[in-house]
């Protein structure tokens, strides 16, 4: 990524108010939270977890003073070596811009038509046992692992999702291993191994689909997560710590639609459960009585004296990212403003008496950015009616818009407060940086 500074001239008058902030790229990676305020180690801000939104259908009633007193402090659990974490949502924010670099010799289906569809319960399909359930989960789960050159892995869980190989899976099981180049293998019921290709990734929704060559693969049969109810039984299959392979465990939905916000501020939702789940769990399906996967299970609270909070992505929406990936290797429409930015932070500003917001240090050519004027050194301020603080601020804040979308940028420049107004490009797959 590119941060130099401007190529703008400046002029002695200028020197001073010219910023060179620290070097760091304008996303930050969730994987690790920042550290608690006791400062005691890493986990999220319990306070963001909710965001106080308007409510969504089934949301559960569950205050935040509640939470807090309940959970303390939700750590992470990380990917480690010799397992794939059950976290809340890892996010690197190069995905969707360094999208080429996670491809391999894999097409997508130009078909425009969803590959992957919904079922929905028959009326006289049968409520299913545990026995049964697991059974029929042994030739649609399977395990996942990125291998270290120096030895050692992250392993986590994946749903077979066609029978010609695709995987849906947890982006964050695959990111440390896709990054550093390590093999990702496909670990069957049968113990069979298969080099797996990475179709797509997405990780604001912390989803990936990857692809083997595989025979005899038996396909889930996807539920519509929009039929859940609280109190109804669910089954979870994955292969918890990485070595535990097949582990069945039992719960019921606890809650529907909990905006889970982490401190990149990505807020995905996803429905509450209570069956055990523990690392190596990550990607791996939840399925309701009738056999069908319902969910991706993705994240848990793992503070001391806490059991049973555990939470997956619905199949609803699990399924529709998925089909973006396979068709079009990235989730399309998300807004791109082009720029390459670091943070002015607050103590910075008062030195070079500017003012806090997000430092744009580089503008793509061709870019959103660039025909709306903004330029190298302008420092953004606010996106319509939201303020911006900080380089990952002004990332958030663009996430509630579409590609298409228009918007007012306030930008502090030479001194001075102005507003730009901007349409959103598309985040396409490119080695490009920016936002």
């Amino acid at each position: 990524m590119n941060e130099d500074r401007p190529d703008r001239p400046v002029g002695p008058e200028e020197q001073k108010s010219q910023p060179v902030p620290p070097e760091r790229s304008a996303y930050s990676d969730a994987y690790y939270s920042a550290p608690r305020e006791d400062r005691s180690g890493y986990g999220y801000n319990p306070s963001r977890y909710y965001a106080r939104t308007q409510q969504a259908a089934h949301r559960g009633q569950i205050s935040i003073r509640t939470m807090l007193i309940l959970c303390l402090v939700c750590v992470i659990v990380s990917g480690a070596m010799g397992m794939g974490g059950l976290y809340l949502l890892a996010r690197n924010g190069r995905m969707g811009l360094h999208l080429s670099d996670f491809y391999t010799e894999v097409p997508q289906i130009p078909d425009p038509a969803a590959p992957l569809a919904l079922e929905d319960v028959s009326p006289d399909a049968p409520v299913l046992s545990g026995e049964d359930i697991y059974v029929q989960a042994c030739g649609q789960v399977v395990s996942i692992t990125a291998s270290a050159p120096q030895g050692g892995n992250l392993s986590g869980s994946g749903i077979v999702v066609s029978a010609d190989g695709y995987i849906l899976t947890n982006y964050h099981l695959i990111q440390t291993g896709v990054l550093r180049g390590w093999p990702i293998d496909v670990i069957t019921f049968s113990g069979d191994t298969y080099e797996a290709q990475v179709v797509g990734a997405e990780s604001d929704s912390d989803l990936a689909v990857l692809k083997v060559d595989a025979p005899g693969l038996i396909p889930a049969a996807l539920g519509d997560s929009e039929d859940l109810a609280v109190g109804q039984q669910i089954y979870a299959v994955g292969n918890p710590m990485g070595v535990l392979s097949f582990t069945m465990t039992r719960g019921i939905i606890s809650a529907r639609d909990r905006l889970i916000t982490t401190d990149e501020n990505v807020t995905a939702n996803m429905f509450q459960f209570d069956a055990a789940v523990n690392n190596g769990n990550s990607g791996g399906p939840v399925y309701n009585i009738y056999g069908q996967v319902v969910g991706v299970a993705t994240a848990k609270y793992t503070a001391s004296g806490v059991e049973g909070l555990g939470f997956a992505i619905p199949s609803a929406d699990a399924v529709a990212i998925a089909n973006e990936l396979i068709t079009k290797g990235y989730v399309s429409g998300k807004a791109y403003l082009g720029l390459t930015l670091k943070t002015m932070n607050t103590a910075a500003a008062r030195y070079f008496e500017m003012v806090p917001g997000a430092y744009v240090s580089a503008v793509d050519p061709d870019s959103a950015a660039q025909a709306a004027g903004i330029l190298p050194g302008d420092i953004i301020t606010a996106v319509g009616d939201t303020p911006v603080a900080s380089a990952d601020e002004l990332v958030a804040a663009t996430r509630s818009y579409r590609a298409g979308d228009a918007a007012v940028l306030t930008v502090f420049r030479q001194g001075q407060s102005l507003t730009i107004s901007v349409t959103f490009g598309e985040a396409v797959p490119s080695p490009s940086p920016g936002v």
